[in-house]
């Protein structure tokens, strides 16, 4: 029905997994938040900067997020710090993919330090995206 590597095999239930997107550029948040819709997304919200994330995460924590680093008044590294800080990240708690617009190997290490399961570089492409997300899926227990 569709031409060959077109589509992505449906290899996890993305209809029944929460995502928050941050990211303090409209244009971005609203790009990445369509792009999990269209691979399958039913819930999703998203949140312009680190403190909204937190908000959201405080009343109820998603099953995916995918945080932008560069934002203001609160980054991507200071609300993973402040959700690590509550047992709110790792491997066994909201799986979280970092964006940036720079792949520079501090924001790797750093992202790695504080147990960010992945890392995409914008801009961000969905089929890139969704495999990125089954991957930090299936790594998590449950």
């Amino acid at each position: 029905m569709t031409a060959a590597g077109s589509a992505s095999p449906p290899q996890t239930d993305f209809a029944e997994v929460s995502a928050l997107v941050v990211d303090d550029n409209d244009f971005v948040r609203d790009l990445v938040a369509n792009q999990l819709r269209q691979i399958g997304f039913t819930k999703v919200q998203t949140a312009p900067d680190g403190g909204a994330a937190l908000k959201v995460c405080d009343e109820t924590p998603p099953g995916l997020m995918i945080c932008d680093i560069n934002m203001e008044p609160m980054g991507g590294f200071e609300l993973i710090t402040r959700l690590r800080d509550k047992g709110r990240t790792g491997s066994d708690r909201i799986p979280t993919i970092m964006l940036s617009s720079h792949a520079v190997p501090e924001f790797i290490d750093r992202a790695r330090s504080l147990e960010v399961d992945a890392f995409l570089v914008k801009p961000v492409k969905k089929d890139a995206l969704a495999e990125r997300i089954r991957t930090v899926l299936q790594r998590k227990p449950g």
